[in-house]
């Protein structure tokens, strides 16, 4: 079981990779310029402030099927907490991060491993180059684009979604963007040759206060035979403050980074 909190960080990661990048220039071949798209994105994504949440992460590939139960706790814009348990309960690992400081516990060796939360950390922990606010967009399924720098894009307009379409380098990345509400509904990244590397879907998204939240969100890497399906089973929207806390045996090993 130990290997589901190895693939949540890949769903954590694949987020981080597809990130929406925002671009200097105002021009579009749509119906909507980037400037307003990526304002109505952001507001949009502005309004989901903190988040408790609990369901179901799976995961199908060459190496693992398996199952565990997943404890989400948000509070925007700088605390974060997720669990995760196996069968009967048992506790896998859990993660309290801020912008400051890190907690990362794992049960299986019984260890507690703190220090500050800078991306080098975090690299090491989740064994991958994540920044605070990916991990964020991961786990409540907000996006915001936000002002790096991308050398290529275009928006296109379908019947209920727009299409945003950017490269950077060898990397082609596609955001479908509800057309009503302006929450994403799907991600994918092609690789040079145009080979899909990755898609990300968030769907059966429900409304709540001007909120759009995605009850499940699915992720695919083709090449690998990769899959991880994320399913929300009770969410508290906006709830103010985080529910959960982490709680550390008195036996475990202490490492401080």
């Amino acid at each position: 079981m130990k290997h589901v909190t190895h693939y949540l960080l890949l769903l954590i990661l694949a987020v981080s990779i597809t990130s929406c990048t925002s671009a200097p220039e105002i021009t579009s071949n749509g119906s909507i310029t980037f400037a307003d798209l990526a304002r109505k994105v952001n507001e949009n994504a502005g309004r989901l402030l903190s988040l408790n949440a609990e369901g179901e992460i799976s995961i199908d590939s060459p190496t693992l099927s398996n199952t565990g139960s997943l404890t989400v706790s948000i509070s925007r814009p700088d605390s974060l907490y997720t669990k995760i348990e196996g069968p009967f309960g048992i506790d896998i690992a859990d993660v309290l991060v801020t912008r400051n400081e890190f907690v990362y516990y794992n049960a299986t060796d019984n260890k507690v491993i703190r220090g500050p939360s800078t991306q080098r950390n975090l690299g090491i922990i989740l064994k991958m180059k994540v920044e605070f606010d990916d991990l964020l967009n991961a786990l409540s399924g907000s996006f915001m684009i936000t002002n790096k720098d991308t050398s290529d894009y275009k928006i296109s307009r379908g019947e209920n979604e727009y299409l945003l379409e950017q490269k950077a380098g060898a990397t082609t990345n596609r955001y479908w963007i509800d057309t009503e509400a302006f929450y994403i509904t799907r991600i994918q990244s092609y690789d040079i040759n145009g080979k899909m590397k990755l898609e990300i879907t968030y769907y059966e998204f429900y409304e709540s206060d001007g909120i759009y939240f995605p009850k499940k969100i699915t992720l695919t890497r083709p090449k690998e035979k990769q899959y991880v399906w994320v399913n929300y089973k009770i969410e508290n929207l906006n709830p103010g403050k985080m529910q959960y806390k982490l709680k550390i045996p008195g036996s475990a090993k202490k490492v401080q980074w």
